[in-house]
This record gives structure tokens, sequence and C-alpha cells, in this order.
């Protein structure tokens, strides 16, 4: 979202209940990136912002916005390690990884399209599709995009420049790093095999970060990327192929 007005202004607001985080993108002219969950109930979603300048009243906009379906297929059924589902440590991982991902730092660090993070993009599960664990209902959804081992190499690359704010091992996800590349958006790495980046790396675009392996939840070695727009996770493919904002 971007929103233009005639003089500096403090701008807030929410998007299907979510609080907005605008930055400056130039003068007069702000930003907000906000994703809309997978799993979010379509039709209409509302947007608000709000505006406050020492020159003119408080002034707040409201909007509707039709959400559709994004019409996400059904993977095929998986089994997995039982343990891997336990709520008790599924919900402990998810919040370490919301905590993580919570907060917007000022500075954009990336001024064009993303990077593909492996050398050969095949791949072999998408973002979006519903999935079913161990024969339950289809309940959980693939949060980011697998890219199976399909070159010469394993290397995992950054898909633009950011700070790397996280770098463990999870029960689901495996040896994980996670990029704060500015603004609300991170990308996630998970089943990592190995791991080339520490907790306070500034890394660039194309620097190799991780290795791809098998660690965690996963059926076989690849890399799960995922990309994640103030707390939500987003399709990636989007931004190999646009600019945000």
């Amino acid at each position: 979202m971007r929103v233009i007005t005639t003089e500096p202004a403090n701008l807030s607001g929410t998007l299907n209940n979510i609080p907005l985080n605008f930055f400056q993108e130039s003068e007069n002219q702000y930003v907000a990136i906000q994703g809309i969950h997978a799993m979010a109930q379509p039709g209409l979603a509302y947007l608000t912002i709000q505006a406050q300048s020492p020159s003119f009243p408080p002034f707040t906009f409201e909007q509707p916005i039709l959400l559709e379906s994004g019409y996400y297929p059904q993977d095929a059924p998986l089994t997995v390690d039982p343990s891997t589902l336990d709520p008790s440590i599924t919900k402990a991982e998810d919040e370490i990884i919301r905590t993580v991902t919570q907060s917007a730092t000022p500075t954009r660090n990336w001024t064009e399209k993303f990077r593909v993070p492996v050398d050969e993009p095949c791949i072999r599960s998408w973002f979006g599709s519903r999935r079913s664990y161990n024969n339950s209902p289809y309940i959980y959804f693939h949060t980011g995009v697998d890219y199976g081992v399909c070159a010469n190499n394993l290397n995992i690359y950054s898909p633009a420049p950011g700070t790397v704010v996280y770098v463990g091992e999870l029960t689901v996800r495996g040896l994980s790093t996670i990029i704060d590349h500015g603004w609300g958006v991170y990308s996630g790495f998970w089943h990592q095999s190995s791991t080339k980046v520490n907790v306070g790396d500034f890394v660039e675009t194309g620097q190799i970060i991780g290795e791809i392996g098998g660690t965690g939840r996963a059926t076989g070695p690849h890399l799960h990327w995922e990309v994640w727009a103030n707390g939500v996770q987003v399709e990636p493919l989007d931004w190999l192929e646009n600019t945000y904002p």
C-alpha cells in the first residue's frame, strides 16, 4: 500500500485486523507491505488508514477489499514422524518464528527483485497447497516453496540483502536460518544440512548461507524457502517476479 500526502504525516492502520507498518519511501510518500494469510476466509476484508499531521485534523480512510480464493491444490497425504506434529512442540516452535519475524526494521535493504536461492530451481512443492499428515484432515498448508536437489551442489543463496536474525536447530523446520530484509520482510530457510552464517551477519544477494539437507520434518533433502511480509507467509515466487513495493 502506498499513501501520498500533501505534507509529512504519521500513518497507521490495519488490513484484515492486522496492524500496518508504514515507512517513508520519499518526501510525503509512505509504504506498507502486508501479506494476507493463505488460509484466510475469502470474502470482504477491511482496510483502515489513519493519518495525523500538525496542520490538519486526524483523518481516517476505510475501504472493504475482496479476498478471493487462491484455489490451492491438495498435496498427496504425507507420512511423517508423529513427534513433529505434537502441538506442544509445533506451537512452541511457531512462537519462536513469530517472535523473530514480528519486528519491522526501518531500513529497506533490497531494491530489486529477489533472486532464486538455489542453482537449479526445480520446485517439488508449491506455496499454499493444502496438506494432510498421517491421515489427518487437510488442515495444514505449505508455507513456502520446496526446491529439490537438482544441481551439482547443495548451495543455498541469500535472495536479497539483509541481516541474519536466527540460526538454530528446530524439530519441524530442522536447521534453520532467517534473514531480515527490512520493512517487515523476512526470508526463512528450513531443513538445511549446514549453515554458513551467524546471527548478526549482514549478507548480500547471492551470498552462500547454507546447504540443502533433510533435517526436521522432511521426507527427503530439499530447501523449504519462505517469505514473510509483516508477520504473514506469502508466495515467494512473487518476489522473484516483482519488485516490491
